[in-house]
Order: structure tokens, then sequence, then C-alpha cells
């Protein structure tokens, strides 16, 4: 019986997204790798937005977690392209895309029996170099995380135990098992990552921590549920959070468990919920003199309602969104001054402040 059930799941409701024939991308993908303290290799791909190379810009980071059998190279392309899609349509700014490695079945967490410590690599090792080595900003504020499937558990699982460590969360059908289930169709994985113990796989599962931490979660975003094939699971970890008056954006789709089909439903609202949670503001002590360009502070820039909107408040006028930076952008003190002007036409324009 459990053969069954195992082989039916592994096939349908948790296979690994395939890229379809489309567009080349305008930005680009590297695979990557850094050295953590231990001594081992931290593998993971990095998509870098049209123009990164000629700008002096900082960007926002999505965080892409993969699913059962993926790795850094999983959807690296169907997902850069739905945020692409999203910038052209003027929905979210450009961003850089990071996609860990879970070492294909670790369910983002440190497993006990094998050398796979996949959330010790995210958190200790990956973002601080990605935060040291790319022009992001290194503000919670400005950082995002999903996942596909296991990758779904796993984004759900940062979100709930580091509450403000991400600014927004989303997952695509997410596979979220209570342990009774895992243990029953993933015995092998459930010994080898798990220790074969209710108690370590609650601290790297989002139905625990979403508990534990509930009056946190309650002030912040909701998390975002775009579910595919998997409605039973899905439907009970919105009712487990619903009864917890965590704040939840669920939404159903037709879609199987198909990332690229969930991004074609789904992924142009996705860029959307996650750009109106972005605060791009970073401060002088940490990205340099001048303030972000993203002035309205609406998740999209450079674009020119951000300069209107500029030139309207240095003028004397109001913000039209109710939360634009102060005039004083190049941080000297001294406003309204034409210099502010000139530093924020020249950065504007891909200079540097």
């Amino acid at each position: 019986m459990r053969a069954t059930l195992l082989v039916g799941f592994m096939s349908g409701a948790l296979g690994v997204a395939v890229d379809a024939p489309a567009q080349p991308l305008r930005g680009r993908v590297e695979a990557r790798s850094v050295q953590a303290p231990g001594g081992h290799a931290v593998a993971f791909n990095v998509y870098l937005p049209e123009g990164y190379d000629g700008s002096t810009q900082r960007y926002p980071v999505i965080y892409h977690l993969h699913g059962l059998g993926g790795g850094p190279a999983s959807s690296n392309l169907s997902v850069p392209r739905s945020f692409e899609t999203a910038q052209t349509a003027g929905t979210i700014g450009p961003v850089i895309v990071v996609f860990p490695d879970s070492y294909e079945d670790a369910w983002w967490a440190d497993s006990v029996n094998s050398p796979k410590p996949a959330e010790s690599d995210v958190l200790g090792v990956l973002m601080p170099h990605v935060d040291a080595t790319l022009r992001t900003i290194p503000t919670p504020g400005a950082r995002a995380v999903q996942g596909f499937s296991m990758g779904g558990f796993g984004a759900t699982k940062f979100y709930s135990k580091f509450p403000g460590l991400f600014a927004a969360c989303v997952e695509y059908d997410g596979a979220f098992m209570q342990w009774n289930v895992f243990s029953f169709l993933f015995p092998g994985t459930a010994d080898e990552i798990f220790d074969d113990s209710q108690t370590v796989y609650n601290q790297f599962s989002p139905w625990h921590w979403s508990s534990v931490n509930a009056a946190a979660l309650r002030t912040l975003p909701p998390m975002r549920m775009v579910v595919g094939a998997l409605q039973s699971q899905n439907r009970s970890f919105r009712n487990h959070l619903q009864a917890l008056q965590v704040p939840v954006n669920y939404v159903e789709t037709t879609c199987g468990h198909d990332l690229d089909c969930l991004l074609a439903a789904q992924g142009q609202v996705t860029a959307s919920f996650i750009a109106s949670h972005l605060d791009l503001t970073c401060p002088p002590s940490v990205c340099g003199g001048c303030d972000s360009i993203d002035f309205n502070g609406d998740g999209l820039f450079p674009d020119n309602q951000d300069l209107q909107d500029f030139l309207s408040v240095f003028g004397g006028g109001q913000c039209p969104t109710g939360s634009c930076a102060d005039i004083d952008f190049n941080n000297d003190g001294l406003f309204p001054d034409n210099e502010d002007v000139e530093t924020y036409l020249r950065v504007f324009g891909g200079g540097d402040c």
C-alpha cells in the first residue's frame, strides 16, 4: 500500500518542473559556489537582471527554493522570465533571483545523518555571501522567499521560523505534510534527514514554527499560497494559519503540480504581491550616501514616475503615494538644493552617487 502511494505521490505531486522553450532571458543566469566555514562547497545559481554590469544600482533579492529531486538549476529560466515579464508590464522593478541547493531531498533542513546542511547553507553562508558580493539592497525589507513543492514547504518554514528576515513569502503548490504522513511516505528520508524523529522534523516544519511564532506572523504580510494539484495539503495548512489568525493570501488554480503552469496562471499577481511588500529604502550606512532611486516607494525603479514624483516634491508638491523618501537624496544635510537634483538624475541614469 505504501509503495503504491509513494510512487503516485512522487510522480504526480513532487515532480520537478521543466522549462518550456521560450524567448531568451534579457538578463543572465550564472552557476556559482562559495565555500562554507566547514569546508564544503555551497552551490547556487543566480539570475542578474539586464543592465546589471553597466550600472551601480542595487536590487532586491528573491530566493527561489526548488522541489524534491531538483537543484540550483531547476526553473532558473522560467522564474526569471516571469519576473522579466512583470518588469516589462511595470508590475515590479528589476530583481536578482538566487537559486539555492537543498541536496535534492534535504527538505531545506539540516540533515542529522548525512552532510546536507541545507538550512544553514542558506542562512549562514549563501545570504551573507550574496549581500557581500552582489549589488543587493541587503535589508530584510528588500528580500523575498518563494518555492515550489518541497521548496514551498521550505519557503514558508524560513518565513515562519525567522519572522522579519524576509519581506514576503510565496509558495507554489507546497508539499505541506505533517510528520505522520511524511514518515509514512518517505521512511528513508525521514531517517536520514530527521533521524526518524518528529521532534527534529518540527524544527524545520512550517506547521510547528507558524504556531510558535504566530504572534509575530500576525503583524507581517500574509503568506501567499498558489495551489495546483496538492489542494488537500494546502487547504489544511491554510486552515491551520487561519486558526492561528495568521494572514494568508490563498488562491487555487486549474494547474497540476507544474511550476510553469502556476507561473503562467499567477506569476504576474505574485510579482505584484512581492512588489507591494518590498521596502527598497537602503540606509546610507549600508548602501552609501544616496537614497534609493525608488523615490515613491512603489517597488518599480527606475521608472519615469519616480523622476516625476521627485521633481514634484522637490518643487513643494505632495507625494502621490504618501510614502516618498525625503528630498535630501544625497544625504548631505542640505535641501532642497540643486545638488540633490543633479545627483538624483545621475543615479537615475545609472551613474554613481
